[in-house]
């Protein structure tokens, strides 16, 4: 498991999902969308800091130019610390599918800056000409965005999941802040399981069929495989989401 930067709120302790190391196979539920380059819950992989980790995807995405993207957590292409990795040469770091990490098939194009202490972990992945990621995912995942409200159902897609994981909203505009960044972000909280490599994972509301969010953080004491307790996570909601990333894409559509 890869080492993880922890934030706090109240007396409760939350961890940034940043990333797993990369394992080839990862089980989900296989399927194909309309949004063939990359769905929700694939697995994609980032070379950071002599390693390779894992996130998942969360919302695949386009815009009138006909360009392919998907939207995922930022924090996937940061350190522990909540510094931006690039690569030598000084671009954004490229992703690649689990199984070939010879090819990239895309790279971070778009991603924030803290402003004013605070920061929305959300990053636009834009992906190369007739490339895709290849792998295992979901289907029929809503893409319609909707604002949750406190006890409204939330399920994540994630690379680790192979069957729907839901909870319950339990806050809503709730602030925290990473230990060891300047930054702070606001999330919607619910008690969904999340764990490392989640991160950047579609959040959605299975009940009323609509697009809630992308997966951010989980709790360290409940959300690892085979503990006890409510989990507890966190996730940005989609429509912030969009808003930031349609400030330089104004056209982008889920």
């Amino acid at each position: 498991m890869v080492a993880k930067g922890y934030l706090g709120y109240g007396a409760v302790i939350f961890v940034v999902l940043a990333c797993s190391f990369a394992v080839v196979g990862a089980p989900a539920a296989t399927a194909q969308t309309d949004a063939d380059w990359a769905w929700p819950g694939m697995q994609f992989d980032v070379y950071k800091g002599g390693s390779w980790y894992s996130c998942s995807v969360g919302y695949p995405a386009w815009d009138d130019d006909g360009t392919r993207y998907f939207i995922t957590a930022s924090h996937c292409f940061r350190d522990e610390d909540g510094r931006h990795y690039q690569d030598d040469d000084g671009t954004t770091l490229k992703i690649y599918s689990a199984g070939d990490h010879s090819r990239p098939v895309g790279f971070e194009e778009t991603f924030p800056k803290p402003k004013d202490g605070w920061y929305t972990d959300i990053s636009l992945v834009q992906m190369y000409p007739g490339r895709k990621l290849q792998g295992y995912s979901w289907r029929n995942i809503p893409d319609d965005p909707a604002v949750a409200a406190v006890g409204d159902p939330a399920c994540l897609i994630g690379l680790n999941h192979d069957n729907a994981n839901c909870g319950k909203v339990t806050e809503v505009a709730a602030e925290m802040t990473p230990q060891g960044a300047a930054a702070s972000v606001r999330t919607t909280r619910a008690s969904y399981c999340s764990h490392p490599g989640d991160s950047g994972g579609a959040v959605y509301n299975r009940k009323l069929d609509v697009a809630l969010g992308i997966n951010i953080t989980g709790n360290r004491n409940h959300n690892e495989p085979g503990t006890s307790g409510a989990c507890q996570s966190s996730y940005i909601p989609i429509g912030r989401a969009l808003r930031f990333l349609r400030q330089r894409h104004p056209s982008l559509s889920i």
